[in-house]
């Protein structure tokens, strides 16, 4: 049974709003799965405006089926806007000469960076790690809690990975203890303030749908945290995923749309697309839209590390 008033996630409060049932999903980290797992509810904190998927699996199951996962699961390259624009931010500043990337995956956004860079790692997925090493980047753990205590770097980046950790403010606050006074933590994920989310399709919001996606921070958070953690400044960037053409986006669109209406019929296009199914890895019942690019549904947060900490 669905807890009447959860905790926000991500602030502690009890003022959150139901928005509505997550469909099921069968389909983890690249990989079909012999069961589906509940998709439970999307809650709203009203007073972070955060939001949050409720009730969620213990994180040793999640860790578990990340490292199961298909290594190209979370695979990008320059049709990112985030990577380029994150590559752009890292290279216009002269003091970042080592990057901490949490959740690598196979190294595809530290591979890109200029080679005066030291390239570090952190990724669960033992394939996934092997790749980015084959690619020179250090891997240092397979797990944030387990990187070295004294280690720090001049920038800690986190592309697609808030929105699958159950505890971001501590995630958060340890990742920060691995920015070297000065440095910066980028941080790029989803964005919950985005109105098309929040007001239209809420709870069938294609970026949500994905069973590893469980909490989305808003910007009010993300200051709020900042300035709990001493940040010397925060900044913010609204962005798309990728940029898509017109047709594409109108193709998105139509995905997105029937999703909202049913989630019931959109699994039935997708059971009937044998071809489709075998290309995603597996033969799976539940289906969602994967529709990156059709809104600026995007943030990129760049928080600094005062040079007194």
């Amino acid at each position: 049974m669905v807890d009447k008033h959860p905790t926000c996630r991500l602030c502690g409060q009890l003022n959150v709003q139901d928005l509505g049932t997550i469909p099921d999903s069968d389909f983890f980290a690249g990989r079909a799965l012999s069961s589906a797992i509940s998709g439970g509810h999307l809650w709203r904190c009203r007073a972070c405006h955060s939001m949050f998927r409720h009730p969620a699996m213990a994180a040793p199951h999640y860790l578990e089926l990340y490292e199961a996962g298909s290594p190209t699961q979370w695979s990008g390259g320059d049709q990112r806007l985030d990577f380029r624009l994150l590559r752009a931010s890292l290279s216009a500043r002269p003091q970042v000469d080592s990057v901490l990337d949490v959740g690598c995956g196979s190294g595809d956004f530290l591979a890109s960076l200029p080679k005066g860079m030291a390239r570090f790692g952190v990724e669960p997925a033992p394939q996934a790690a092997h790749n980015a090493q084959s690619r020179g980047i250090n891997i240092v753990a397979p797990t944030i809690e387990q990187i070295p205590c004294a280690a720090q770097f001049a920038a800690v980046t986190m592309i697609d990975v808030i929105e699958h950790v159950l505890d971001p403010p501590a995630f958060l606050t340890n990742a920060f203890s691995h920015v070297r006074p000065g440095g910066i933590l980028a941080v790029s994920t989803g964005d919950p303030d985005n109105p098309m989310w929040r007001r239209l399709f809420r709870s069938r919001f294609w970026y949500c749908a994905f069973p590893e996606h469980v909490s989305f921070p808003s910007s009010r958070f993300f200051q709020q945290w900042s300035e709990r953690n001493r940040a010397a400044s925060m900044e913010r960037l609204v962005t798309r995923y990728e940029q898509l053409n017109w047709g594409h986006s109108a193709l998105c669109l139509l995905m997105q749309c029937g999703y909202l209406a049913s989630p019931a019929a959109f699994n039935l296009v997708g059971r009937m697309g044998g071809k489709l199914i075998r290309s995603l890895g597996g033969h799976h019942r539940y289906f969602s839209p994967g529709v990156p690019g059709l809104f600026a549904d995007h943030q990129i947060l760049t928080i600094t590390r005062a040079l007194d900490t």
